[in-house]
C-alpha cells in the first residue's frame, strides 16, 4: 500500500508492504514458494492434521478451548477458522503477511508458536501454500 501525507509542510511517502500504519504488520517471514509441502494444503487437513492435534490438544495446549490464548481456540474445526478471520491471523493469499505463518515460521523462541517446538519445515510450508492459495474453508 502507498501513502502519501505531509509532514511539517513536506510531502512524505509511505510504502507498507504489510499492515497500515493503524493496523501495524505482523511480524516478518520468510516464505519460499517452491518449498515441499507435507500434505495437501487445505484447511481441513492442517486443521486436522496440525493445528488440533499440535496446538489445539485439551488440557495441554495454549489454543484449547479452555487456554484461547490470543482468543483462538483449535478444538472445533469451523469454529477455528471463523476465529482465524476475525482475529486477522491469516491475510489470505500473502503468507509473508500473515500472523500464523510468522509465528510458526520464527526462529526466536519468544515468538515462535508453538512454544517449545518448531513445527516440521513441510508442514509450515503447507501452511504457507494454504494461505497462498487463498486460506479457503
Amino acid at each position: 500500500m502507498i501513502r502519501l501525507m505531509t509532514r511539517g509542510g513536506t510531502l512524505v511517502l509511505l510504502l507498507f508492504a504489510c499492515g497500515t500504519p493503524e493496523e501495524p504488520a505482523p511480524l516478518c517471514t520468510t516464505y519460499e514458494p517452491s518449498c515441499a509441502v507435507l500434505y495437501e494444503p487445505t484447511y481441513e487437513q492442517i486443521f486436522n492434521r496440525t493445528l488440533k492435534p499440535t496446538c489445539g490438544k485439551p488440557g495441554v495446549s495454549c489454543h484449547a478451548e479452555s487456554g484461547k490464548q490470543g482468543g483462538l481456540a483449535f478444538e472445533d474445526i469451523d469454529r477455528a477458522y471463523a476465529l482465524l478471520q476475525e482475529r486477522g491471523a491469516v491475510k489470505a493469499g500473502d503468507p509473508r503477511c500473515s500472523k500464523v505463518a510468522a509465528r510458526i515460521g520464527a526462529t526466536d523462541p519468544n515468538i515462535r508458536m508453538p512454544p517449545g517446538l518448531s513445527l516440521h519445515p513441510a508442514e509450515i510450508c503447507t501452511i504457507q501454500k494454504w494461505i497462498e492459495n487463498g486460506a479457503q474453508r
